[in-house]
């Protein structure tokens, strides 16, 4: 695997209070890897909370509650971003927050953008074998800062189906190979990733795959590693874990 060189590490830590599931991203401690419960974890950089009614279901983004501090389930701070989801949880879209001139405004009042659409191939049967993912991500310049207008109203995934890929990434997971001698797909994670799970990917262009964008993996029953480098955002990766982690109807 291709060393991620300027890569932002960060560790994902999932948890199930009553009535929501929540997601806190960290940095990575100053010793790297985690462990367990008492390594020294860096500071918060984002948490996630589910929201779900009878009509529609998605994670809201928050920043921690105050600088140098965290984010709790029950102390959000400010609201930057959404992940939502189709019915079957085979198309995700991701968004930020347009207007963050003005935090007091009403959570119904704000813009979003579309910053990002993750597709999982359908997998109705089950079928044993890894997943497949198609990741469009809106261009950014090297700040964070999206390239073409903040008010882009067409989804990237119509975008997309219409050959309309200017200014977008494309990307995909890579293919894990078979290994006959454990009768299991593998990915080689460098050592950042310590089990084996159908939620661990690595995103690469199609066309060099020696570059990996991001990946993912398990490194406890609830917990995560998260390394990410341009052209992917913290609010994106953080809402592609997400995707990773939802509850699908229509794939595996």
């Amino acid at each position: 695997m291709a060393e991620l060189a300027t890569r932002q590490a960060a560790f994902l830590r999932k948890a199930v209070p009553i009535g929501s599931t929540y997601f806190e991203l960290f940095d990575e401690g100053p010793e790297g890897l985690v462990n367990g419960p008492g390594d020294t974890l860096g500071g918060q950089v984002m948490c996630a909370y589910k929201y779900k009614s009878l009509s529609k279901a998605y994670y809201n983004m928050h920043l921690p509650a105050a600088p140098g501090g965290e984010a709790s389930h029950g102390h959000r701070g400010k609201l930057i971003g959404r992940v939502a989801s189709n019915l079957k949880g085979t198309a995700f879209s991701i968004m930020e927050r347009v207007n963050i001139d003005n935090w007091d405004i009403p959570e119904e009042q704000i813009e979003w953008r579309e910053v990002c659409c993750v597709l999982y191939e359908t997998n109705i049967l089950g079928q044993r074998g890894p997943r497949k993912m198609t990741i469009l991500l809106r261009a950014v310049d090297e700040h964070g800062t999206a390239i073409e207008p903040l008010k882009e109203s067409v989804p990237l995934v119509d975008r997309h189906k219409a050959g309309l890929d200017e200014n977008l990434a494309v990307l995909c997971n890579r293919a894990p190979k078979w290994n006959p001698e454990t009768s299991s797909f593998i990915l080689e994670f460098g050592g950042r990733v310590r089990e084996s799970s159908v939620k661990n990917f690595q995103l690469v262009h199609p066309e060099d795959e020696d570059y990996v964008v991001m990946q993912f993996g398990r490194v406890g029953p609830d917990s995560f590693t998260l390394d990410m480098r341009f052209p992917t955002t913290p609010v994106m990766a953080l809402g592609i874990a997400i995707t990773s982690l939802d509850r699908k109807l229509a794939c595996s």
